[in-house]
Formats: structure tokens, sequence, C-alpha cells
């Protein structure tokens, strides 16, 4: 009974689904509409009764409270919250034989479409442990001191795979508790029920977080020190050194000592990608009179943090020139900005440049961005590689070509999977289900 994939994703994997957004409608709506937003699965979806379904409030400092969905619907105030979600191994395929030997970890391979924007509505976190006997609000002011072993929060969902193993994730309890955290108990999406893809009917929503943390068939909360013990995925998700091997992951019970070193990836960094145009697009450059080219993208500070500039290039970031940050439809406290900003830009071309375009000659160019977050921190030039495939955020690059010759654009013509690798190509062919064998 599982669900058939959304028409206009990208499939990744079957069993489980996992389908990427395409890129470049990523800046076609400011709300990724349902069916265009990526969906992330680790088991079979479950196929959930909303009539039985509870969710299960325990652990340190909790009287144990189980809610039904109607519970959730009518006991607490529903809020929403505007959300960037990004896989934390979105753009993994950048690392697959980086090196020329070494292939990604995975699957997915996620390309660039793992990130969508969407508003989520239902009940704060923070006032489902209240109800269940903590005193959020003194712990949040530091009057009254958390109980000594609620450090975590362990998310469980209703999914398992085939041997019964649960998907299961946590994330700091001071996030949890927090009033600008946003933390949300979620059932609806854009204004509907969760789809079933999606997490019906409840998932966690952790705003600013990789996107592992947003738990989906939400079954139990665990305020704890020692978030899903026993439960399959709890292990996954971290940024290890260059000189770990993959082999060490996939052995991840015998490294244990040495990978658990590294905390799990939980805030996530600074990102943006051109959408606009897309990887080997012939531009016509007549439209513009050979003077410039428009390009257009999506940022995100990761985190909560807003953005302070985007900066694009035309050469492959040899030279940048500040993008125009589009003002959002939305207004967000200033360390809670969850949502992405779009941006644009004409990038003039260089004389020379002009110069072969008016003998007709065709010009190469390689667009990229780089956005600054509030804290300006800002995207590296290079890979940061690790084995695992996490927090993929170098420069995006997108080689174009122009052409005085034609009046239209010509888009990515004899081109495979729709989403493409910064730089453009596949280091190895990307075998989907729909590629022809």
């Amino acid at each position: 009974n599982e669900p058939k994939p959304y028409p206009d994703l990208l499939v990744n994997t079957k069993h489980p689904m996992n389908c990427e957004g395409k890129l470049s409608d990523r800046t076609d709506s400011f709300i990724t509409p349902i069916g265009k937003h990526f969906v992330r699965n680790h088991n079979a979806v479950p196929d959930i009764d909303p009539k039985e379904y509870t969710l299960t409030i325990t652990g340190e400092g909790i009287t144990e409270r189980v809610f039904t969905l109607e519970d959730l619907k009518t006991k607490f105030d529903i809020v929403s919250v505007t959300t960037v979600i990004q896989c934390n191994g979105n753009r993994r395929e950048d690392f697959h034989y980086l090196d020329g030997k070494t292939p990604a970890f995975g699957p997915p391979h996620w390309v660039a479409g793992a990130i969508g924007n969407c508003t989520w509505t239902g009940v704060r976190l923070r006032d489902l442990l209240k109800a269940s006997g903590m005193d959020v609000d003194g712990i949040s002011l530091r009057t009254v001191d958390r109980p000594a072993k609620a450090t975590q929060i362990g998310l469980l969902g209703y999914d398992h795979d085939e041997c019964g193993n649960q998907y299961c994730c946590s994330f700091p309890f001071d996030k949890a508790i927090d009033p600008y955290g946003d933390v949300i108990v979620a059932f609806q999406m854009n204004g509907e029920d969760i789809p079933r893809p999606y997490g019906y009917p409840v998932r966690c929503i952790v705003p600013g977080n990789a996107g592992a943390r947003n738990c989906k068939y939400l079954e139990r909360v665990n305020v704890t020190d020692t978030p899903c013990k026993g439960n399959c995925n709890w292990k996954q998700y971290a940024v290890h050194a260059p000189d770990v091997p993959m082999i060490k992951i996939a052995e991840f019970d015998k490294y244990h000592h040495e990978l658990e070193k590294d905390p799990a990836v939980q805030e996530m960094p600074v990102q943006s990608m051109i959408t606009y145009p897309a990887p080997h697009d012939i531009v016509a450059s007549v439209k513009e009179g050979h003077r410039s080219i428009y390009v257009k993208g999506v940022a995100w500070g990761g985190g909560g943090s807003g953005l302070n500039r985007v900066d694009v290039s035309l050469d492959g970031g040899e030279h940048f020139t500040r993008a125009d940050l589009i003002e959002k439809p939305i207004k967000e406290h200033r360390q809670s900005q969850w949502s992405w900003q779009f941006f644009e830009k004409e990038i003039p071309i260089p004389e020379d440049l002009r110069n072969k375009l008016s003998s007709g000659e065709r010009v190469d160019l390689t667009l990229s961005s780089k956005a600054f977050n509030a804290a300006w921190n800002v995207q590296p030039s290079e890979p940061n590689y690790n084995a695992h495939g996490c927090c993929v955020n170098h420069w995006y690059k997108v080689p174009v070509t122009l052409d005085p010759s034609i009046s239209e654009n010509i888009s990515q013509p004899g081109q495979n999977y729709q989403n493409k690798p910064s730089g453009g190509k596949f280091t190895r062919p990307f075998v989907h289900s729909k590629t022809p064998l």
C-alpha cells in the first residue's frame, strides 16, 4: 500500500520511496506546493488510522501522557510555522567519486532538490511538555533547573524496516522548550492534512535543523540523555573528518567509539543555489543585447539565521557581484528566520565577452552563487568532503552557453536526469527508475 511518487518529483529510490524536487521550480513559489516538496523515507510508509492514532509524551521530568489526534486538534493552541526543510544529505551526489575512486555514501544520492519551504500547522511541543508536567517556562527563564538527564528530545516514528526497527532521531532539549524555537507537532501541511508521504497523520517540525530531525509518523516523544537507544537510525548523520573512510560508517558498531566523537548534525549551514538558468542551458544573448545574463536562485541562512547578502558570479567565482534579495512575503523574528529567500540579478557581461558575442561567437560561462548568513558565515568555495555526505554547501556551479544566433533559450539539450550536481556533470551514470537499461 505504498503511495505512488508524485509526478512532479524526480525519483531517487523506490523502496523506500525517496524523491527530490526539480531545482528549476524551487523559485516558482515561496511556499513549495505539496507534491513538489521532496519526499524522504527511511522505511515503508505506514498506513495509520487517524481514529486510532496516539502520541506518547514520556521521559525525564514528565508525567507520561498519551494524546489522540483529536486531543492535539482541540486541547491546545494551534500555531503555524513556515520553514525550510532540507535533507542533511542534499547535494550528496557532489561527493560521488569526488576523488576519482570513492563512491558517495547512500542511498539516496540526492542531487540538488532535497529542499523545500512549507507552512506547517499544529501544536507547540513545549505546550505538550507543559501539559505533561514540565515547567517549560521556568526552565526557559532559568528560574527552575531542568531535570539532570533532560538533555535530548528523542523522537520515535511509527515507520519501521523489515526487521521491526523504527525510525528514531533526536535534537537538543533546549530547542524544544525555547519559545522562539518554534518546534511543533504538526498535523497540517500548507493548510491540508499532511499527506501520507510527508508524515500523516502527525510529524514533528524542528525548524532550522536537518531534515532528519523532523520525524514523520510521530509515535513517541522522549525527554532523555540517551535518545533512540536500541533503535535503528540514531547513529546516522554526522560530519566526520575527511580521512574517515566510508567502511567505518558502514561498520558503525565496530568503530562507534571513534565516530561518536562527532555529534549528529542539528542546525544546518548556509546554502544557496542558482535555479535559473539550468546547467547546460543555451541562453539567447540577443534578448539582453549581449549586455547581461539574468540569474535567479534560492538561499537559506540555516539554523534560524537570516541572510545578509548573496553574491553571484559568471566566471566560476573569479569575480562576484551582489545579487538582489527579494523581500519575503512573511515576517519573522531575527533569530527565527526559518524560511528561504529568493535572489536575482542581471549580471553584466564583460566587454571582451560582449565583443565575442557581437562577432557571432558563442561564449561559455560558469554561474555560481555564495550566500552570507546573518553571522557572516559564507558558503565555502570547495567541498568540505565527509564520507557520509552531510552538510554539502560549497558553491553550486552552473555551466551555460551564451549563443548570439538564437532568439529563444534552449533548455538542457540531451540531458537525462533533470537536476545536476555542481558543475553540471555526473561523475558516473545516474541510473534511476526511469533510466532505460
